[in-house]
């Protein structure tokens, strides 16, 4: 009996959500294949023909991943008044869950059972899509048409995940795109390969300089096809993320000005800081060196001053003009 329900309550939130057939909620294929229950969540499960994912009624919406079954999320929508208390009785979840099931049911609790299962089941994606969608240019040119965007249906992650190849245009890791997109390494990935099953990414295995050696690395970068460049236009140009250096660290792209010693990976600031101010500020990179008057401790700096070298010239009116600099500002 209570199978039976479930399946009831699951087939009503089906042709609410779907009135004619599921379909992927990631392609919009109505290609799929019966997988069968979800575990012990007994959501029934398919696979998208076109692009391979598992989905359920709830994939996407207001409840994605819910952990309750199909009669529960029934059961609190019929409530008249679905308040935390009265859900924990009815329903016999916790007060943490209850709680969450009250922030989502309570905004539409005087609307009929059908408007209340639409709100639990309406598509995230696709509402954060049209005029107030972040991503989307404030003022589109004459010659396009908000209806055309094509990336009305991508996920947010993944139009952060093209914004960051944009800035990137000979190519990042898909450690780097997620680090300046702020995703997860996991989600770049999947976007990265919707993006390339689009057409609008693109992949290439290729040697890198990694401090002093050369290691074989996989980079993403734009197709630049013009499927690509008219996603790109309706693509608004945001900030990345910028990768942080750890502070104790020489940035990488100095390493191979040590050539004595150690490994440049292995030196640390607090530890090898003289050293360090020494090979920079010595040394004929400007950016080097105008990295290491910026981020190297006063002490450092003003210990480096009194050497044989430092302590004459264009590089001891540097070191003093930051020391002075620094001096005012504390």
């Amino acid at each position: 009996m209570q199978v039976m329900e479930q399946a009831n309550a699951e087939q009503l939130l089906i042709s609410v959500r779907w009135p004619d057939e599921p379909a992927c909620p990631s392609c919009g294929s109505s290609a799929r294949l019966v997988l069968g229950v979800n575990g012990d969540r007994e959501w029934s499960t398919w696979r998208c023909v076109g692009c391979r994912k598992r989905f359920t009624v709830t994939t996407g919406t207001e409840i994605h991943s819910t952990k309750l079954a199909p009669s529960d999320w029934l059961a609190a929508a019929r409530l008249p008044d679905p308040t935390p208390a009265i859900i924990v009785e009815a329903i016999g979840v916790s007060r943490v869950t209850a709680r969450k099931m009250s922030s989502v049911m309570s905004p539409v609790k005087d609307l009929e059972l059908f408007e209340r299962l639409g709100h639990l089941l309406r598509d995230r994606c696709r509402r954060a899509s049209g005029p107030g969608d972040p991503w989307l240019v404030e003022h589109l040119p004459a010659t396009l048409r908000a209806d055309d965007n094509p990336l009305a249906s991508s996920r947010n992650g993944t139009k952060s995940v093209l914004n960051a190849l944009r800035a990137r245009p000979f190519g990042a890791t898909a450690a780097k795109v997620a680090e300046l997109a702020d995703v997860s390494y996991s989600q770049a990935s999947r976007c990265l390969a919707e993006l390339e099953r689009r057409g609008w990414a693109e992949r290439t295995k290729t040697a890198i300089q990694r401090g002093y050696e050369l290691r074989r690395a996989t980079l993403w970068a734009l197709s630049w096809s013009d499927n690509c460049m008219e996603a790109l236009a309706y693509l608004r140009d945001r900030p990345i993320r910028r990768a942080s250096e750890a502070a104790d660290r020489v940035p990488q792209r100095f390493w191979r000005l040590f050539w004595s010693g150690a490994s440049a990976d292995t030196l640390r600031i607090s530890q090898h800081g003289l050293h360090i101010a020494e090979t920079l500020l010595g040394g004929r990179d400007v950016c080097a060196r105008a990295w290491a008057i910026s981020a190297l401790p006063t002490s450092v700096l003003g210990e480096c001053r009194t050497l044989r070298g430092f302590d004459t010239g264009s590089t001891a009116e540097m070191l003093d003009a930051e020391l002075a600099r620094r001096s005012v500002a504390t």
